[in-house]
């Protein structure tokens, strides 16, 4: 004997598929734009502290010129910021591990 199944049936249960798919598409979304969002915080912070070292070098600049010679503090801190810079953009924007 066949097994006819009524058509309200058939739509109830494509729409229920359609609607799960529908979650979980929105929840592998919703991953990705946490991730993104602490991936913006921790830029933004790397970001304010590399401005923080320029503010200091700005004074430490502003400074050496009372003395007629630059500080030495001065080239120390402009590597160490260059090879810290330079490292992060490798890992986090060029993603170069």
């Amino acid at each position: 004997m066949l097994n006819i199944t009524p058509i309200s049936e058939m739509n109830e249960g494509l729409y229920l598929e359609a609607m799960n798919q529908l979650k979980e598409m929105n929840d592998i979304r919703e991953k990705e734009n946490k991730r993104h969002k602490t991936e913006l915080i921790a830029l933004k912070k790397e970001l304010i502290s590399a401005y923080g070292i320029v503010r200091v070098l700005d004074n430490i600049y502003e400074n050496s010129f009372a003395s007629d010679e630059p500080a030495i503090e001065v080239k120390i801190i402009i590597e160490t910021l260059r090879e810290y810079l330079s490292q992060f953009v490798e890992e986090n924007i060029l993603n170069i591990t």
